[in-house]
């Protein structure tokens, strides 16, 4: 849901941290030269460090509401202007896409649980600022003071904040749990509901550090009925992208196509009746359409696709069907 909103952020974090380690070098070099301890160093860059987190911080929260505000307006507008013909889904915002798909009346339940997921986002944020703050209260202290009692201070709190945030994410009737159901309320005007969720653990992450956190594992699955049949859609997260995957029940002739230069072409040595291939043929041309397969065979069409934003499998849904209705 978050995905593709926070390019302004990303883009300092990734340009900050390299500036930092610059300045950091430029700090230790120059200042503190043969003290024992050189406190006015450690000062400066605890202080650069400061700086830096409070800016990442700041840009965070402000793209989250840029983003939270503009899909909640963009919903606002799509459900009052009612459902609409899709010529070209890849020119069309996620919330007029996901309005324009609507098999069932879009109800004041189905908006409101799309603005809601924005508010598990904010928690998160703020949880994170709190935890980054108490680090930053206890770490420099140690050095500043030369004491370890700010250690045994901070140490429980940090701790009892992160265990705090596991726990309201993970616990049954937690942030994970409201999160799932208001993803069946966003959906089901599409037809769908959730048929299964992935699992989340706490794994050590690191075997050298012992350093253990939440892992995610299996995938997000929709099932229901759109126009007649049965359509199936899995969205997973692997090891270096997402993966989507948009099923159509129908008994449809075996077929590939395949992203290519902004479209989506029929694989070499495939061979495809004439209305399927001119359904293909009339797919608009865009550079949404990336790696994407398509399959056709008696147990239905099915659109898979590697990375993707978040409205990229809205257009494959869009897609496969188009094809059946070709069948």
């Amino acid at each position: 849901m978050f995905s593709g909103g926070f390019k302004r952020s990303s883009r300092f974090g990734l340009i900050g941290v390299i500036v930092v380690a610059g300045l950091v070098i430029v700090i230790a070099t120059t200042t503190g030269e043969g003290q024992s301890n050189p406190k006015l160093t450690y000062a400066l860059i605890f202080g650069v460090l400061a700086v830096f987190m409070v800016i990442l911080f700041a840009l965070q929260r402000s793209d989250m509401e840029r983003v939270a505000g503009a899909s909640v307006r963009g919903t606002t507008r799509a459900v009052a202007e009612g459902g609409r013909e899709i010529e070209n889904p890849t020119t069309m915002e996620e919330p007029e896409l996901w309005a324009a798909l609507a098999v069932k009346p879009i109800d004041d339940a189905a908006v409101k649980a799309r603005s809601q997921g924005w508010d598990a986002g904010r928690r998160s944020l703020r949880l994170g600022m709190i935890v980054t703050l108490l680090i930053f209260l206890t770490v420099p202290s140690i050095y500043l003071f030369e004491s370890f009692v700010p250690l045994l201070i901070g140490a429980p709190l940090i701790v009892i904040a992160a265990i705090y945030g596991s726990i309201r994410a993970l616990a049954p009737g937690g942030e994970l749990d409201k999160g799932y159901e208001n993803v069946g309320l966003a959906m089901a005007p599409l037809g769908f509901e959730v048929t299964e969720r992935p699992k989340v653990s706490i794994e050590t992450r690191d075997a050298t550090t012992g350093r253990v956190g939440p892992k995610i594992r299996g995938a997000l699955a929709l099932g229901g009925e759109r126009h007649g049949r049965s359509v199936a859609v899995r969205l997973g997260s692997g090891e270096v992208s997402s993966t989507s995957e948009v099923t159509v029940r129908v008994a449809a002739p075996e077929f590939e196509a395949k992203s290519r230069d902004g479209r989506v072409r029929l694989a070499k040595g495939s061979e495809a009746p004439a209305a399927i291939a001119a359904a293909l043929e009339a797919v608009p041309n865009s550079t949404r359409w990336k790696k994407l397969e398509v399959e056709g065979g008696p147990e239905g069409i099915v659109v898979s696709r590697k990375g993707g934003e978040q409205a990229d499998w809205l257009c494959d849904l869009w897609l496969a069907e188009r094809l059946a209705a070709a069948v």
